[in-house]
């Protein structure tokens, strides 16, 4: 359970409907999902003891109760309104709890299943189900831009990944600014195993929009670029990644769109 006192979901405050979050079965001592388990990936082969391990992996995702209680009584026709507002979305939109450790962090989410609350015959509250997208929640985007003034670039910069799934790469958003010689664009990252991010022969001032988690290429020129790039989508490993940029670039800008935390309900 979580000790804010309201939630943020789509972006409407659930203040504004008269809503805070409670706790019906409130104890001294109480359990509440701390994170996602791991599902172990494995296959057992008859007469063989030790079974082929292939992995494991993130499981299931995130789905955990929220109680939400007014200090007033709900009339039938505001609780319909409060249906309408946060349990008819039919997409994941963010969910905000107002809590001092969690200002930075938002899960994707539909709240499903409410359940009218009563004390005595009053009608005071709503239980529902938070159902996420994942198996944690994130972090809000972040964007860093670096630009250059020199003709030929030789630079390295540091990014350090601090998702908490470790496993898995982080796929950032680029954008690159060629400066006004147009040529080549290279980034290496020195912290996986030195793979290379590379465009050739770009126009003087093209900018170059790359989605790597989608792996979508658009350029202001309105060319199509897949050509001109070597295949590999930049990515990010768990830790510090030293990121070499080389050629002939005036801006480079970087945004990580989402990084996993364990966080439960």
């Amino acid at each position: 359970m979580f000790y804010g006192s309201s939630f943020l979901y789509g972006g409407i405050p659930s203040e504004l409907y008269g809503l805070r979050i409670s706790n019906i079965d409130a104890q001294a001592v109480n359990e509440s999902m701390g994170s996602s388990s791991m599902e172990i990936l494995n296959q057992k082969l008859y007469r063989r003891a030790t079974p082929f391990f292939y992995g494991a992996t993130p499981s299931p995702v995130l789905s955990f109760e929220m109680t939400a209680f007014s200090n007033e009584e709900i009339d039938a026709d505001f609780f319909q309104l409060i249906q309408k507002v946060f349990f008819s979305s039919r997409t994941y939109q963010r969910l905000q709890i107002d809590e001092d450790d969690m200002q930075l962090v938002y899960f994707d989410a539909i709240l499903n299943d409410p359940k009218i609350v009563r004390i005595g015959n009053l009608l005071t509250g709503v239980k529902f189900t938070v159902n996420c997208n994942a198996p944690f929640a994130f972090n809000f985007p972040k964007t860093v831009v670096y630009n250059y003034v020199v003709p030929v670039v030789d630079a390295t910069i540091t990014f350090n990944n601090i998702s908490d799934d470790i496993g898995s790469y982080l796929y950032p958003s680029n954008i690159l600014t060629c400066n006004s010689f147009g040529g080549n664009i290279n980034i290496t990252n020195l912290d996986d195993n030195n793979r290379m991010f590379t465009f050739t022969a770009l126009s003087a001032n093209e900018v170059i929009t790359i989605d790597n988690s989608l792996q979508t290429i658009s350029s202001s020129t309105g060319l199509k670029r897949l050509s001109k790039f070597n295949k590999h989508f930049l990515r990010l490993v768990p830790g510090v990644n030293r990121l070499r940029i080389q050629g002939n670039i005036a801006q480079f800008s970087m945004t990580t769109q989402t990084i996993a935390k364990k966080i439960g309900g």
